[in-house]
């Protein structure tokens, strides 16, 4: 695993970076990117198989791409979750959406370490819960649109982190109190967590405390260039790196119930940041799709069990604790590879 001043020293390798604008009225391919986009070349291409094809693959948006209407209904089914009884039988979980978040603490558990934050499931793991998420939302709250993203790196270049109207008591509410941190503004306001802090299971308020530097400094989108230049088709070496800067981004300017470590899905922003986390690694996946759609490697666990290391491997099953029924690593490296179809907006 990367040491703390070889991720701190991927910065000075965004001053390289070969991405470029997204120009849809342009032909222009040689001004370096100010902003968020990677080549439309790499970002068009598409990998359909077996029954996920042009005709039925759906379109992850943006948040500000989003009408009115179709952000009230994503909303609205969230707060349906937040309403449904629970249906595991995880600590803490008293509601649907509590699933997700306590299936998230399991994961990040102290028995063999957070296997879902420091294994080569990372990745994959938050792209099939992203997925079971906005499956459990349309099938039970019968949601008909998709999982929005929210494209941090643009909030970022902009200087203002909060920019999004997400952030306004018609959708997510803002930052928390200056008293004690609770949310107490929009849809999701003054609701009560039963799922943490980290491994515990107690009831407190859902806290927000933004931090516009390190929404910033870490969302900035030469970190997310430097992941994609760091080691190149190396998995192991690009998902380390999204772990860091790109993946806290989110969390840490977020704060509260977000720099949760364990508990973290408990704010609903939580899926719109790893969609977007979900999206640039998809885009790495474009690059050079024959060695890295596929790509796995390192162990299931952080700690080595009594009964020694196990290798990851992609028929390796992921665990969401009885939330959904486990998938195999396999069934989620290709978003369009009939278990997943989707594509993202840009």
């Amino acid at each position: 695993m990367l040491s703390l001043s070889a991720l701190l020293s991927l910065i000075a390798l965004s001053s390289a970076s070969p991405y470029y604008t997204r120009d849809t009225n342009s032909t222009n391919t040689t001004t370096l990117a100010p902003g968020h986009y990677l080549a439309e070349s790499i970002t068009n291409r598409t990998f359909y198989n077996n029954s996920c094809t042009a005709e039925t693959v759906s379109i992850r948006k943006e948040w500000r791409s989003l009408t009115d209407a179709e952000k009230q209904a994503f909303v609205d089914a969230e707060l349906c979750l937040m309403a449904l009884p629970n249906k595991t039988d995880l600590p803490g979980a008293t509601t649907r959406f509590d699933d997700f978040q306590a299936a998230h603490q399991q994961g990040t558990n102290t028995t063999y370490g957070d296997i879902i934050h420091y294994t080569g499931q990372f990745l994959a793991w938050h792209r099939w819960q992203m997925h079971a998420h906005e499956t459990v939302l349309k099938t039970e709250c019968n949601y008909t649109g998709t999982l929005p993203w929210w494209d941090e790196a643009q909030d970022a270049a902009s200087g203002n982190f909060f920019q999004s109207d997400m952030w306004t008591d018609q959708w997510f509410g803002g930052n928390g109190s200056s008293i004690d941190n609770c949310v107490t503004t929009g849809p999701f306001a003054n609701r009560t967590e039963h799922i943490g802090p980290l491994e515990e299971t107690t009831d407190y308020c859902f806290t927000r405390k933004f931090n516009l530097t390190k929404g910033l400094s870490y969302g900035a989108r030469e970190n997310v260039d430097a992941c994609y230049e760091f080691g190149g088709d190396e998995f192991e070496d690009f998902y380390e790196c999204m772990a860091y800067y790109p993946h806290i981004a989110g969390h840490q300017a977020t704060g509260g119930v977000m720099t949760d470590v364990d508990s973290s899905p408990g704010d609903p922003v939580f899926y719109l940041h790893h969609n977007y986390l979900d999206r640039l690694y998809w885009q790495w996946q474009q690059i050079n799709a024959t060695d890295r759609m596929y790509a796995i490697s390192g162990n299931t666990t952080v700690t080595e069990p009594l009964t020694g290391w196990v290798p990851l491997i992609l028929d390796y099953e992921m665990d969401m604790y009885g939330v959904v029924d486990n998938v195999a690593i396999s069934e989620v490296m290709n978003i369009q590879g009939g278990f997943l179809c989707y594509a993202f907006e840009y």
